[in-house]
This record gives C-alpha cells, sequence and structure tokens, in this order.
C-alpha cells in the first residue's frame, strides 16, 4: 500500500495551542506549534489543518472528537488521553507516547505511527483504514469490535497484544515479535504470519505440531 503523507505547506505560521483553550472555535490551520506542555488540558473538539507539532505535551487531556488533518506529530506525549470519537486523516505521528490512551469509536485514515509507544492504550469500536504502525510498541494494546482495511504492523511489538471481535484478514505481522498473543479464532482466516508464527497459531487452534526428523 502506497503511504500518503501530509499535506502540509512549506510555510507556516508560528502558534501556540495555549490560547485556544477558552475559546469555543478551537482551530487552527497551517500553524507550527512547539514545546507546550498541556498537562491535564480540555481540548474536546480541537480541529488542527495542515499543522506541525514538535515536543507538545497532552498527557492526561481530555481531547475527545479532535478532527485532524494533514498533521504531523512529532515527538509529543498523548499518555492517558482520551481520544475518543476522533478523527485523523493523513496524520503522522512520530517518535510519540500513547501509553493507556483510549481510542474508542475513533477514525483513522492514512496515518501513520512510527518509533511510537502505544502500550495498554485501548482501540475499541475503531476504523483503522489505511493506517501503518512502523517499528512501534504496541504491547497489551487492546482492540476490540473495530473495522480495519489495509492495516499495516511492521517491525512492531506486539506481545500480549489482543484482537477481541475484529478480523484480521489481510493484516501481516510476520516481521511482529511477541511471546503472547489474543485473537477471535473465527476471526482469524486471512492473517499473514511467519512459518515460525505459524507453530504457535497451529496450537492456539488445539492442532498438535509435530517436529520433523
Amino acid at each position: 500500500m502506497k503511504k500518503k503523507t501530509p499535506k502540509i505547506p512549506e510555510t507556516l505560521v508560528e502558534q501556540t495551542l495555549q490560547w485556544v483553550l477558552d475559546e469555543e472555535d478551537r482551530e487552527l490551520v497551517c500553524s507550527n506549534i512547539s514545546q507546550e506542555d498541556l498537562s491535564d488540558s480540555f481540548l474536546e473538539k480541537l480541529i488542527l489543518s495542515k499543522c506541525v507539532v514538535t515536543r507538545c505535551t497532552f498527557a492526561r487531556s481530555h481531547m475527545m472528537k479532535a478532527d485532524c488533518t494533514d498533521v504531523r506529530f512529532v515527538n509529543c506525549d498523548f499518555s492517558n488521553v482520551d481520544l475518543s470519537e476522533s478523527l485523523f486523516h493523513r496524520v503522522e505521528f512520530i517518535d510519540c507516547k500513547f501509553i493507556g490512551s483510549q481510542f474508542t469509536n475513533a477514525h483513522m485514515s492514512h496515518s501513520t505511527f512510527t518509533n511510537c509507544v502505544l502500550n495498554v492504550s485501548n482501540f475499541i469500536d475503531v476504523t483503522l483504514k489505511g493506517t501503518q504502525f512502523v517499528r512501534s510498541s504496541l504491547r497489551q494494546v487492546n482492540v476490540a469490535h473495530a473495522k480495519i482495511k489495509q492495516l499495516t504492523l511492521d517491525t512492531c511489538d506486539i506481545d500480549e497484544c489482543s484482537f477481541h471481535e475484529t478480523s484480521l484478514k489481510g493484516v501481516d505481522i510476520s516481521t511482529c515479535t511477541y511471546h503472547s498473543f489474543q485473537a477471535s479464532q473465527d476471526l482469524l482466516a486471512g492473517l499473514i504470519v511467519s512459518k515460525e508464527q505459524a507453530i504457535g497459531f497451529a496450537r492456539l487452534l488445539g492442532l498438535t505440531v509435530k517436529d520433523e526428523m
């Protein structure tokens, strides 16, 4: 699948997110935002378009119903942030933290997580379309009742990751590492795995694997 990168103009206006905290219209366009601490903030319905956000902290903030299009986040902390019902289209997350974050009912299309940590995050009733996770940690991530289309997991740590009531058809985890992995057995059809991983899945399905002499 061809990667679709954010369409961001070369010239951006230096801006701050701090001023939108008390504004009813929380929208920033063509802005460069950097080195802000917005921990424990209320940022519901934040709208970002054609922006670059660098070294910002949003830890424990409420960011429900955010709407981000053509945005690049670099080295930002979203740990324990509620991103429920948010929309992400052509968004890049690079070197970002999402430890314990909530993506319930979020919709992601053509977005990429690179070198990110998403451990213990929840993706419930989420839509992931053309979304890529590259060299990222998804340990103990919970995915349930998700709609997945063209999901890429490239060289990720998915140890103790769980996929419940989620079809994994066409998902390739052959380059990923894990010790344990949970998924609805009736929705495993079409999952792409390595030869070594196939043995583990055979045992998951109750098959006995004999070593050839």
